[in-house]
């Protein structure tokens, strides 16, 4: 049975509360305003961690999609070591919202599963102008925050 989702899911940031003695705030779900036929870049800076990493993108509120190298979709997940390490997206939006969090892949009991937004999941932000950097944790407290480097320029 599914939950009914709040009103403002998907139109603000969430945090993850986990991290509450950390020195910054730890995003959970970033949510980026953008404009109708926004287009961006995503750039894979980094990744430093035993699990597969990557990221969900997705228009999660009202009608829209994204366009990635000629493939249309309300989301898609791109992984590091698979997809280019910069790629442009053209995005669809009637409500101007863009969702982004970072997801693992890792061996639980000889099975490959996608995990996300686990108890410390999550993104510390670094914004300089257009361009929106994050710093990946994956999984566990103790962390640099360098399991997956990625960055979002909106042009």
């Amino acid at each position: 049975m599914n939950k009914k989702l709040p009103a403002w899911f998907g139109t603000k940031r969430l945090y993850n509360e986990n991290f509450e003695n950390h020195e910054c705030a730890i995003i959970l779900w970033e949510v980026l305003p953008i404009h109708n036929r926004q287009r961006l870049k995503v750039r894979f800076i980094n990744s430093n961690s035993k699990n597969r990493q990557g990221i969900r993108i997705a228009i999660d509120v009202g009608k829209g999609n994204l366009t990635i190298n000629g493939e249309l979709g309300t989301e898609f997940v791109l992984w590091e070591d698979t997809c280019p390490k910069e790629c442009e997206v053209e995005c669809l939006s009637d409500e101007g919202y863009l969702s982004v969090y970072n997801i693992f892949e890792r061996n639980e009991q000889g099975i490959m599963r996608r995990n996300s937004q686990m108890a410390y999941s999550g993104m510390i932000l670094e914004q300089k102008g257009n361009i929106y950097r994050y710093y990946c944790n994956d999984t566990g407290k103790n962390t640099d925050f360098d399991k997956l480097v990625f960055e979002i320029e909106l042009l």
